[in-house]
C-alpha cells in the first residue's frame, strides 16, 4: 500500500574526535561528489552498456526533483485507490499519494522488522477496530517492537481514525503498521533512530460473491513456524508464494499445512468445516488467530446456539480442532473466512469436489448464511462500531 519507498530523513552523526569545525569533507560528501562527477563525465571503460554500446545516464537529482518525479509516477491506481497516510517519521497526514513514502532504511521495509493489522470501514464506522488493535498490540511485543516516542496504543488507535476522517471514505480499508524504525542497515533494531507507525486508507471494495466459491490446493510452501505464524508480521513472502502456488496449479488459494501434519491456514485467511452439526476450525497454536473467524464462531454459538446464524441449519456449536485433509475434503462443507473474503465456500481442493449432499461440489447453505451473517454484523453490530470522527 506504499507507493514508493525512500530515505526521508537523515541521520546527524554523533560528535567524535573526528568531527572538528574546519576539517576536510566527510567521506559521505567527498563520495557524493565523486559519483555527480562521474555521471557527469560519462561512462568508464568498465561500465556495462546498452544494445547501442552506450550506458544510459542516471541523473543525480536533489530532494525537489526526486519528489517531483515521484509526482509524475504516481499511477492510475495508485490516485483511484489510496485515501490518506500517516506517516510518525512526517509526523502528518497526506493525502497525495506522491507522499505515500517510508524512510528506505527503516528495518521494516530492508529486514521485514515490522507487524501490521487491519480492519473495515462501513458507511463511517469502523468493523472489530479495538479487537484489530488487541491483536496489532500483542504482534508489537512479540516482535519487540515499541510505539513511536510519546505514542501509546490510544493515541495510535486516534490516529487510525484520523486518518479515515481526513481519507474522507465512508467505506474503506485501514491498514496500519509498526516498524522498528529508520537509522541504518544492521539486523539489530538498537541501531534505529525511533520506531515508527504508519496508516494507510485505501477504497473499500465489495465483498465477493460467495455464489461461485472458490477452489484451494494443499500448498508445498512450508508453514512459517508457529513463533512467526501466531504474529501478524510484513513477512509476507511465504503468503505470497502460497497464492504464486495455487494459481500456477489452476486453483484460487493455497492452504498451509502445519508442522504437526495438519490443516493449517489460507495465505490470509482462515479455513474451517462444518461436520454432523458442528462449526471446527484449526486451532490458534500454529496459524494466525483471526478476528473475523473468531467473531464468526461468536454469531454461531449465540445464546448456545439457539439463536445462532446457522441455527436454522442444525449447527449450534462452534470449536477448534484438529483437520486432516481428508477430513476436510469429506466434510459437509469446507469454507475460507477472513476480513477481505468474508466466508468463501470451498468447491474444489486439489482438483476434487468438496462437500457432501446437495453442497458437493458448490456452494453450501452453511457457507453462504455464514457470508451474510458477517455482512450484517459489519453493518449493524453497534457493539463492534467505531464511528469515524468526520469533519
Amino acid at each position: 500500500t506504499m507507493a514508493s519507498a525512500v530515505v526521508a530523513r537523515s541521520v546527524a552523526p554523533a560528535a567524535g574526535p573526528r568531527a572538528r569545525r574546519g576539517s576536510r569533507p566527510s567521506a559521505a560528501a567527498t563520495t557524493r561528489a565523486t559519483r555527480a562527477k562521474a555521471v557527469a563525465a560519462g561512462p568508464s571503460s568498465g561500465d556495462a552498456r546498452d544494445d547501442a554500446g552506450k550506458t544510459p545516464r542516471v541523473p543525480v537529482l536533489g530532494a525537489a526533483e526526486v519528489h517531483a518525479r515521484l509526482a509524475e509516477r504516481v499511477h492510475p491506481k495508485a490516485r483511484d485507490t489510496y485515501a490518506a497516510f500517516y506517516s510518525s517519521w512526517a509526523g502528518c497526514i497526506t493525502t497525495d499519494p506522491a507522499a505515500m513514502v517510508v524512510p528506505f532504511d527503516d528495518h521494516m521495509v530492508h529486514r521485514g522488522h515490522g507487524v501490521f493489522d487491519t480492519a473495515h470501514v462501513c458507511d463511517g464506522r469502523c468493523h472489530l477496530l479495538d479487537r484489530h488493535l488487541a491483536r496489532f498490540d500483542r504482534s508489537m511485543r512479540s516482535a519487540k517492537l515499541k510505539p513511536p516516542a510519546g505514542q501509546s496504543l490510544g493515541s495510535m488507535r486516534d490516529t487510525i481514525l484520523a486518518t479515515i476522517a481526513a481519507s474522507g471514505l465512508r467505506d474503506a480499508q485501514v491498514r496500519y503498521y509498526a516498524g522498528a524504525g529508520p537509522g541504518g542497515f544492521a539486523l539489530s533494531h538498537d541501531e534505529c533512530v525511533d520506531s515508527t507507525f504508519y496508516v494507510t486508507v485505501v477504497k473499500g471494495r465489495a465483498a465477493p460473491d460467495p455464489n461461485g466459491g472458490v477452489s484451494v490446493v494443499t500448498s508445498d510452501v512450508p508453514i512459517k513456524p508457529p513463533k512467526f505464524a501466531t504474529v501478524k508480521s510484513v513477512n509476507y513472502l511465504p503468503n505470497a508464494m502460497v497464492v504464486a502456488d495455487a494459481h500456477e496449479r489452476g486453483a484460487d488459494y493455497g492452504v498451509w499445512m502445519t508442522e504437526r501434519g495438519f490443516v493449517g491456514e489460507g495465505p490470509s485467511m482462515n479455513l474451517a468445516i462444518v461436520e454432523d452439526g458442528v462449526f471446527v476450525t484449526p486451532p490458534t497454536d500454529d496459524v494466525l488467530a483471526g478476528c473475523t473467524v473468531r467473531r464468526a464462531m461468536e454469531l454461531i454459538t449465540r445464546a448456545d446456539g439457539a439463536d445462532g446464524a446457522l441455527a436454522h441449519l442444525g449447527v449450534r456449536d462452534a470449536r477448534h480442532e484438529d483437520i486432516t485433509v481428508q477430513r476436510a475434503k469429506s466434510a459437509d462443507e469446507a469454507m475460507l473466512i477472513g476480513s477481505v473474503i468474508w466466508c468463501q465456500p470451498i468447491v474444489r481442493w486439489d482438483g476434487e469436489e468438496v462437500g457432501t449432499g446437495r453442497a458437493r461440489g458448490r456452494a453450501g447453505p452453511c457457507a453462504l448464511a455464514l457470508h451474510e451473517a458477517l455482512l450484517a454484523d459489519f453493518r449493524d453490530d453497534e457493539s463492534e462500531l467505531v464511528d469515524v470522527p468526520y469533519a
